[in-house]
């Protein structure tokens, strides 16, 4: 299942932004779809 990085940042009590960074310095990669939008799984949280 996946989870929309608004949905996310949410369960963390972090911004969208906060994922975006995090994304960039690979503290916590998001997937990619294929049309590039982020997304996070269960796995993730």
């Amino acid at each position: 299942m996946s989870i929309k990085p608004k949905d996310m940042a949410k369960r963390l009590g972090v911004s969208v932004k906060t994922l975006q960074r995090w994304d960039m310095s690979g503290n916590l990669k998001a997937h990619r779809t294929p049309t590039n939008r982020r997304y996070y799984t269960e796995d993730q949280v």
